[in-house]
């Protein structure tokens, strides 16, 4: 496949702005002495116990390894951090403070052991003045001070986020910095913005006008006579504009000052085509000695915009549909403590899918975030963390409302943002339900709040657009007001997966367009796709990629052809952890595109052929490199495997080997070839124009008859229709078939089913597997079974028998169905059997529930010597209930 977009991530990383520039700002991550203790009882307590610490740098959350464990819950509660602080003692003339970028949930600062600053709430930035706390020592060039950090991510309900389909990481997760300003300088110190904003009020292809607001603040003794300079640069730094005021400031006097600049004329317009990003740069000078004070940077991009009810989005005058996904923050193995690489690399991935539209959900992400859609060309969303439920209390509406408003002013000067939401999903499990009374009342609380925050943005910033997502209950949103509130009602939809029908996706929006005549974005859609799940026979729910990639070709069919559809956002850009989620794979959240390693999916490469206008082409099979196949026929050495190519071209030829195998046109974005497939390596390469792309395939081919074993062994996965691939150990296992005399395979018994009220899980259970991993291989089962027979030529064979027991008591719910309220039916069983093989008895009266316990991976290995003329035949014995097989291994020594 040739490279159909090439960004130069180290330009970008360079060239990215910060947005606060003070005289002097510089990261200090490094050298910290961390303690995880919910016991320490005050910064003292803390100091005498730094024998016990870690050393660590920042970013670091405390969360990284606790939420991918198997235990259930995570650390949530205090950890506090520390360091040593050398700086010039020649700052005593100046106004210090640490700006955090980011600390879950509340902070607490202490400078030489005195409480500098608290914060509540941890997805915005904030600053903390520490001058006063610092005892310089002229007569020593430097000056040395203490920090102390207490983070806690305890719940808190009086803090949002309540609950949430996501993992809270605790910890100082993102940069701390010491910033040292004059004593009048732009006043970041209140809301952590920079103090500078900017607005377009007219723009047009003819004309640009730009209004600078600047909040500037006096900490000197004296009055100070000042000159504002306020610069505008293209977009290739070439200066186009000056202009320059005089004020004054009184002692602790902070002041708004409005600057109105000359009109730009033909203007370089800002698009995810063109991104074009001029700068406006602020500088506060000394009148008399002629110095600058302070000075910061700013992003600038002309572009006009609306949403219509009817016809979607239009940006600079033109149409144009808004597609791209969602975010987390996280990342395997590091939880949400990123390097600003990994951001930046994320959103350059987001851009390269084709992307045009980023919902960065459910919080304020790192700075890079925007910085980097500002520059590459992606439009945004971004919403506070007011999800699911509220406490009806004053203080939690303060705490919202705060949060709204830095979430509004740290991120105000951004072109590529064009919507503030809030409130994601307020309604779904409410509180109250079977209380009508009750209920009103809690959903009137909701309203007001709605209305609170709806006014304070529209306050704040009059030329961007409103949001809050709901999930798809329409009836439920509207009768509680809500519908009303935002200028946009965005909706998460998750028909084909949670419950229903993809086909109905297409009536479920009109019907919502008809019902509330407000612009309409799908915020959220997705299907959960394990990376090692495939099926020739996709169903909803049954996590392979197939079926995700199925889905998604409907959704952004119907997604495409509505015009009314102003945007939509997949759900998710990347798998995300989530503790509590039970899923393929135990506390991750897998709809992502990507991996939570950002390792490309199925689905990714479809949504390159769906919305890239270059050429491009790209096998399906980069994702699913090795596996283990039945052949058609005995003997024969083949096994035809379906083959997508996703395409934005019309006709692609497919080659293996070298050999060619035809032509196939493309439909909706995707070709699919019959492939037959001989054992070992399998070379494809696809065709297309210009366009090529290729892959290889190992296939380890399972004869129908044993006359040669494979020299891989059999790993066969019961009760399963779906192919499980091991990347940790690159195991692929394979699917089982009905014993027949000269093969192999089971006799009896039926797949395992968990029944719900109105469906059946797909392919067994979700709940995860104590002791595993590979959870899929135990999620399944061949219940009933009689024999698993093999008739193999002579020798010493290894066989391993793996158990779980999946009907217990204890059942984990999926927190996160965003249909109807189900309820699972959990039946203790009482089951037990034993195992012959070949007539010798291996196991006795095996109780997986007494002797195990539920959910719990159970793994017996043995050896057997087989003779001339005798076969493998593994007995399953009845006692009490129905004998089961999750899976069995099988290798000749």
């Amino acid at each position: 496949m040739k490279s159909y977009l090439k960004l130069n991530l180290l330009f970008l990383f360079l060239c990215l702005h910060q947005l606060v520039s003070a005289q002097t700002q510089y990261t200090i991550n490094a050298s910290w002495q961390f303690i995880k203790d919910d016991e320490i009882s005050d910064v003292n307590d803390f100091l005498s116990k730094l024998n016990k610490s870690e050393n660590i740098d920042l970013p670091h959350t405390w969360n990284d390894k606790d939420v991918i464990d198997e235990h259930q819950g995570y650390y949530r509660g205090a950890g506090w951090y520390t360091k040593t602080v050398k700086i010039p003692s020649s700052y005593q003339s100046k106004e210090l403070f640490l700006f955090f970028e980011g600390v879950n949930t509340v902070a607490e600062v202490y400078i030489n052991s005195k409480l500098a600053g608290t914060h509540v709430g941890g997805y915005t930035r904030f600053v903390v003045p520490i001058s006063e706390w610092i005892q310089f020592d002229e007569n020593k060039l430097q000056t040395t001070f203490q920090v102390v950090v207490k983070a806690d991510n305890s719940f808190d309900e009086m803090i949002p986020t309540l609950t949430a389909d996501f993992t809270f990481f605790g910890g100082i997760y993102r940069d701390v910095n010491l910033v040292v300003k004059d004593k009048v300088h732009f006043n970041f110190e209140d809301d952590a913005s920079n103090a500078c904003f900017i607005t377009t009020p007219l723009v047009s292809a003819s004309e640009g006008k730009v209004h600078l607001k600047a909040r500037i603040k006096n900490s000197a003794t004296d009055k100070r006579k000042l000159k504002l300079v306020s610069k505008i640069y293209d977009p290739k730094h070439q200066l186009i504009l000056e202009k320059k005021s005089k004020l004054q400031l009184d002692h602790k006097e902070n002041r708004v000052v409005d600057i109105d600049f000359e009109t730009i004329a033909q203007p370089l317009l800002w698009s995810p085509d063109h991104p074009h990003l001029y700068t406006v740069v602020c500088e506060i000078w000394d009148a008399k000695s002629n110095t600058k004070l302070d000075e910061v940077t700013n992003p600038l991009g002309f572009r006009w915009f609306k949403f219509d009810t009817d016809k979607g989005f239009f940006l600079n005058g033109k149409p144009l549909k808004l597609i791209g996904t969602n975010r987390h923050q996280d990342f395997k193995g590091i939880g949400n403590a990123l390097p600003d690489y990994l951001h930046y690399k994320d959103i350059q991935m987001i851009k390269e899918m084709g992307s045009n539209f980023l919902r960065i959900s459910h919080y304020p992400q790192d700075q890079s975030i925007l910085e980097a859609c500002d520059r590459l060309g992606i439009l945004t969303t971004v919403e506070t963390p007011v999800i699911n439920t509220v406490t009806e209390d004053e203080q939690f509406d303060k705490n919202c409302m705060s949060a709204q408003l830095e979430m509004i002013r740290q991120n105000y000067n951004h072109p590529s943002l064009i919507v503030w939401a809030y409130m994601n999903e307020i309604l779904l499990k409410p509180k109250y339900k079977k209380e009508p009374k009750r209920y009103k009342q809690y959903t009137d609380y909701v309203l007001q709040l709605a209305k609170k925050l709806e006014a304070i943005t529209r306050e704040e910033d009059p030329y961007r657009y409103t949001m809050i997502p709901n999930h798809s209950g329409l009836d439920t949103y509207k009768n509680a007001g809500l519908t009303e509130v935002p200028m946009i009602v965005g909706w998460n939809i998750y028909d084909g997966w949670y419950g229903r029908s993809y086909d109905a996706l297409e009536d479920k929006l009109t019907k919502f367009h008809d019902t509330v005549k407000k612009p309409l974005i799908i915020t959220e859609y997705g299907a959960g796709a394990d990376p090692r799940l495939h099926s020739l026979d996709p169903s909803r729910f049954d996590f392979s990629q197939e079926y995700a990639t199925a889905y998604h070709q409907h959704y952004i069919k119907v997604i495409k052809k509505l015009p009314y559809v102003a945007g939509a956002n997949v759900w998710n850009y990347a798998d995300f952890s989530s503790e509590q989620r039970v899923d393929a794979v135990q506390s991750i959240n897998n709809k992502g595109l990507v991996g939570i390693n950002r390792t490309p999916k199925d689905v990714y490469y479809f949504y390159q052929a769906s919305l890239l206008e270059l050429p491009f082409l790209a096998l399906s099979t980069k994702s699913w490199k090795r596996r283990t196949c039945i052949e058609d026929e005995n003997n024969k050495g083949i096994a035809t495997l379906p083959v997508q190519v996703f395409s934005n071209q019309s006709d692609i030829e497919l080659y293996i080997n070298g050999k060619s195998i035809g032509h196939k046109n493309v439909e909706n974005s995707i070709a699919t070839f019959e492939v037959p497939f001989t054992n070992g390596i399998n070379k494809l390469k696809a065709i297309s124009g210009e366009e090529e792309d290729y892959a290889e395939v190992r296939i380890d081919l399972l004869p129908r008859s044993l006359e040669q074993f494979p020299i891989n062994g059999l790993s066969i996965n019961l009760g399963d229709k779906r192919f499980f691939y091991d990347d940790q150990i690159d195991q692929a296992w394979g699917l089982n078939q009905t014993y027949n005399k000269g093969s192999w395979g089971a006799i009896g018994g039926k797949s395992f089913v968990r029944t719900f009220n109105r469906r059946q899980h797909p392919y067994g259970t979700n709940q995860p597997i104590e002791g595993t991993y590979n959870d899929p291989i135990y999620q399944t089962q061949l219940v009933g079974i009689e024999q698993f027979k093999l008739d193999v030529p002579p020798g010493v064979y290894e066989v391993i028998l793996h158990f779980a027991e999946l009907e217990g008591n204890h059942v984990k719910h999926l927190p996160y169905d965003l249909m109807d309220d189900e309820e699972m039916d959990n039946e203790k069983v009482s089951r037990t059997f034993s195992v012959r093989i070949n007539d010798e008895l291996l196991i006795n009266r095996l109780d997986l529930m007494n002797q195990y316990g539920e959910y719990k991976k159970v793994e017996i290995k043995t050896e057997i010597k087989v003779s001339n003329n005798q076969s493998i035949d593994i007995q399953f014995d009845k006692i009490v209930g129905e004998p089961i097989l999750n899976a069995i291994e099988i290798y000749k020594k």
